[in-house]
This record gives C-alpha cells, sequence and structure tokens, in this order.
C-alpha cells in the first residue's frame, strides 16, 4: 500500500456527510479535529483538521482557511516517511473553495498544486511545477468542491431524517481529476471509544472501480448522531491489510468538545 493512501482515505473520511439542509453554521473558526489511522494493529499515520480563527480574502471574496495535515509516526516513519498538507479556502456564504493548495512530501515523491475556482466562469485554473504542461484550465460545475469543501458542504445537512438504504453522491476535484463518490445509510450504532459509546450514523463509500479493496463494503463511516456531524471512525478492508481512523481529539476555540473517561 503506498503511503500517499493514508491521506486519501482520511480526506475520503472527512467528506462523507450528508442529507436534508438545514440553517447552521458548519465552518467555525479555531475548529481541532485529531485522528489516529492504524494499519492493522500498528499505529501507522495521525491527521488534524484545523480552521483558521479569522476570516482573510481572496480576489475580494472573505475565506476561511481549512488545513488537513496527514503524517506517519512510528515506525512509518522511519521506513515510508510521508507528510500530506491539503489547505482549502472556502467562502462562508456558499461554501463553496475559492482556492486550494496541496503539498506532498511521500519519501523521495513530491508534489505541489494550487488550484483556483472560478465558479461563475465554470472553469478551475490548475498549477503545479510537477505536470506536464505546468499550468491548465479545466471545465467545472459552478458547484464544483474540492475534498475538504465537500466535508463541509456536506456536513451542513441534516442527519436526523436519514433512511436506511439512502444513496447520495458528490462530485470533487482532487489532483487534477473530478471523481464521483457515493454514500449509502447502512444503519445506526453505538461505537464505543475513548469517549465513551457514541451514536452514531454507519454508512458505506463507494468509489471509482479500483484494486485496493477487498469488497464492495470495503470503506465504513461512522458520523457521530449529535449537533457536531462529525466523522467519529472509519474502517477500510484493504487487499493487503485493514486500515482503521479513530478520532483522538476535538476542539472549538480551544474548548475540549468529547471528553475522554479516566
Amino acid at each position: 500500500m503506498k503511503t500517499s493512501n493514508f491521506t486519501f482515505f482520511f480526506l475520503l473520511f472527512c467528506l462523507s456527510i450528508n442529507l436534508k439542509a438545514q440553517d447552521k453554521d458548519v465552518l467555525l473558526g479555531g475548529e481541532n479535529l485529531k485522528y489516529r489511522i492504524h494499519l492493522g494493529f500498528i499505529n501507522a499515520a495521525e491527521a488534524n483538521i484545523k480552521s483558521s480563527p479569522n476570516l482573510g480574502s481572496i480576489r475580494q471574496i472573505p475565506t476561511r482557511k481549512i488545513e488537513i495535515e496527514g503524517k506517519t509516526v512510528g515506525i512509518f516513519n522511519v521506513f515510508s516517511p510521508l507528510l500530506d498538507v491539503w489547505v482549502s479556502y472556502m467562502d462562508p456564504s456558499t461554501l463553496l473553495p475559492i482556492k486550494a493548495e496541496m503539498n506532498k512530501r511521500e519519501g523521495r515523491y513530491k508534489k505541489q498544486e494550487v488550484i483556483d475556482f472560478y465558479h461563475d466562469k465554470g472553469i478551475a485554473q490548475i498549477s503545479s511545477p510537477q505536470n506536464t504542461p505546468k499550468d491548465k484550465s479545466l471545465s467545472i460545475s459552478s458547484s464544483m468542491l474540492d475534498l475538504i469543501s465537500g466535508y463541509y458542504f456536506l456536513r451542513k445537512k441534516n442527519l436526523q431524517e436519514l433512511e436506511i438504504g439512502q444513496k447520495m453522491s458528490a462530485k470533487i476535484l482532487v489532483d487534477g481529476q473530478i471523481y464521483e463518490v457515493w454514500c449509502i445509510v447502512k444503519g445506526f450504532e453505538k461505537v464505543d471509544s475513548k469517549f465513551g459509546s457514541k451514536n452514531c450514523i454507519r454508512t458505506s463509500l463507494v468509489l471509482p472501480k479500483n484494486n485496493l479493496f477487498q469488497d464492495k463494503d470495503a470503506i465504513r463511516l461512522w458520523i457521530s448522531q449529535d449537533n457536531y456531524q462529525i466523522p467519529f471512525k472509519m474502517e477500510v478492508n484493504l487487499k493487503i491489510g485493514f486500515l482503521s481512523i479513530d478520532l483522538e481529539d476535538y476542539k472549538i476555540a480551544g474548548k475540549t468538545i468529547y471528553t475522554a473517561l479516566p
């Protein structure tokens, strides 16, 4: 398994929150979520989602900066070091990305990419020194998302009205390509964690055809069934092993939201 898949699975993990819209602010300033990623019984990596406490501006559009960092730990950091940073500058009023940045460092492999979204023109301008050509334009829909904005756009939806078997999809632009990701509601369950037993919605993710996964139900995601509606746990059955992602810490403006059991 390539180390880049750790961060890719984590970004998909963040993407999959769903359904009918309700009026609430999910693009909170100073939000910080931390996750642990295990391959089998081995602590392999960690990832963080951070939102800036204050708004900025790009092309005179108000934006909030969201950053996701994924990095290997322990023995994986010795033999297969990874440090990936993904950044999205989002319009708080529409939850659409205005600009996205990617910086991958995976062993000797490095890649940088910047995407500027012009939703009114239906164009995304992509620039990467590792691409040929370095700069290109891609036609997009007026509501095209990147992975991070997909997380927040779908997180805004109301989970309380979901039904088992319900299917949802989202189109995202990542690494110069557009993907469609499907999410299927599987049930409502309690998940045991360091924070105690948590009510969650269990879903499955369906990705474009690939050779990584063991079966069609290979990616299972649990979403917290509360006002925060955050990715709480994920399990992935790969052909070469078992990957799990678990919430380690959750804070808003420095305040702990979930308290670990003693």
